[in-house]
């Protein structure tokens, strides 16, 4: 059984009072009586001890005195809890000198007789745990930037979604078709139609495709959302019960279906139906022309499944060219040192004001992850292909009829170091009504080189993405001017062929 706190405080108390006297007390145990002239005690093991109340005369007297203080100090001590300990060590034995022999008689008997007050206790301990006021918290926001950057991500942050793509997978053991979830990507909300926009190369290999909105908060999911909902997103920001991000808002997940695509700018466009108007807050859209290198830039995305990940930089490069999934070149692409990484593709580059002005494509890094140099594909090529593809369902570009071969290997293996060689041209189209020539073999085996272009309506053509930059720029039906050198064999003196280029 252990002593009570006030019980150790008293008794250590009445020992130090007693050393002062020349008076012992022996191991207080829980049942105590108290004798005038003497104390008895009995300890739990029933141990009697008898200490008479009597005037030291010899220096031997004092030293087995001490040493029975000594001991019974060190038997409390070790008796009590640890939460009475700071209070003995640091008031409760020094203030006890003060006790008289009377007072050590009179502290005894209702330490026996009942318990110490509870509020008593309570007093004691709480005086020990007290602990220092901490000083003010700092403010929330150091400066103005701070809070712009937080208020945008707060508008910005529900018009971003998560999104997961499947494909199918027959199971070994049976004819059953799953679906596997095979990647996850970004988007952001384009219209109050459901249109969701994101990088072709997100659902590329999908044949299906989910999308992970946030919502207000309204006590319940939409019931039109996938209940339970597959996502891949790391748990945390966004929790088991729908919690994310923003306090006011939780996540409802709907499945996507494919409106459109342009593999040659990695654009996409998803639709999700039964949408609630009040659930979709579409991306305010910015303007791409005008950008000047050093403005500042904030990306919003899921990289490595961390949703709605905000990064800043600013803008450090414009009019670069990155290549879409199937080779063609993207040109005037934005370029930023906010982190891009996996997982960000398909999520809005803002400026300043919140504003979209890009869309995160791709990034340069050795690694895989941001190595600082990201890329993004302007917003007003984003909006003449996303408003296409909405009408449409595809894109209507203007094309010459002709095929043509990659300048590297034209420049290895022919020589060509200016412009672009025509390999065939299409039956029917205009440019075999021009009259364009492809490459071609002759009935004695000699390959005879095609046209090869030089420029388009003045315009200098170097290589393939300048073909493609200059025949963008106009639509189906235009007539073109189209410059071209035109191999021509003629017989020397000594009656060997050579080939000249003719300008027609």
């Amino acid at each position: 059984m252990t002593a009570s706190p006030l019980q150790l405080v008293a008794l250590l108390s009445a020992i130090a009072s007693s050393s002062a006297r020349g008076v012992t007390s022996s191991f207080i145990a829980p049942h105590a009586t108290s004798l005038r002239g003497r104390t008895s005690t009995t300890n739990n093991n029933g141990f009697i001890s008898k200490h008479f109340a009597t005037e030291r005369d010899t220096a031997d007297d004092d030293e087995t005195f001490q040493s029975a203080i000594d001991e019974n100090r060190r038997k409390l001590l070790a008796l009590a809890p640890a939460s009475t300990l700071p209070f003995l060590l640091s008031g409760g034995v020094a203030s006890a000198s003060t006790f008289s022999a009377n007072a050590m008689e009179t502290t005894n008997v209702p330490i026996a007789t009942s318990p110490p007050p509870a509020e008593q206790v309570n007093t004691a301990i709480t005086t020990t745990l007290q602990t220092p006021v901490s000083s003010p918290s700092r403010p929330l926001c150091a400066d103005s930037a701070e809070e712009n950057r937080i208020a945008i991500f707060e508008r910005v942050a529900p018009s971003v979604v998560y999104i997961d793509t499947f494909s199918e997978k027959r199971d070994v053991f049976s004819t059953n078709v799953m679906e596997v979830p095979i990647g996850s990507g970004s988007g952001f909300i384009w219209d109050n139609e459901g249109h969701i926009v994101t990088n072709f190369h997100v659902v590329q290999s999908a044949k299906s495709a989910q999308v992970a909105i946030l919502t207000a908060s309204n006590g319940s999911l939409s019931s039109s959302s996938i209940k339970p909902a597959y996502t891949s997103v790391r748990p945390g920001a966004l929790g088991s019960d729908g919690s994310t991000v923003l306090k006011d808002f939780t996540r409802s997940v709907y499945k996507a279906k494919v409106v459109g695509v342009d593999p040659t700018k990695d654009i996409a466009v998803l639709k999700v139906d039964d949408v609630p108007i009040r659930e979709l807050r579409p991306i305010e859209l910015g303007t791409s022309t005008g950008l000047r290198v050093g403005q500042g830039s904030l990306a919003i995305g899921n990289p490595f499944g961390l949703d709605h990940t905000l990064t800043t930089g600013v803008i450090s490069g414009i009019g670069r060219e990155v290549k879409s999934p199937i080779g063609r070149p993207i040109s005037n692409v934005i370029q930023t040192d906010a982190a891009i990484n996996p997982g960000n593709s398909g999520g809005p580059l803002l400026d300043s004001s919140g504003k979209m002005i890009g869309m995160a494509t791709a990034i340069y890094s050795p690694s895989g992850a941001s190595a600082g140099v990201g890329f993004a594909i302007p917003s007003d090529t984003v909006k003449y292909v996303v408003g296409m593809l909405i009408q449409n369902g595809q894109i209507i570009r203007p094309l010459l009829g002709v095929s043509i071969l990659d300048s590297k290997q034209a420049r290895q293996a022919l020589g060509i170091t200016k412009g672009v060689l025509i390999l065939d041209v299409k039956p029917g189209t205009s440019a075999a009504l021009a009259g364009l020539r492809g490459l071609k073999r002759t009935d004695s085996g000699i390959v005879e080189i095609g046209d090869i272009i030089t420029a388009i309506e003045g315009n200098p053509i170097e290589k393939e993405g300048d073909l493609f930059k200059a025949i963008e720029s106009f639509e189906p039906g235009d007539v073109v001017k189209v410059t071209v050198n035109r191999p021509e064999i003629e017989m020397d003196g000594d009656g060997s062929p050579q080939i000249k280029l003719k300008e027609i």
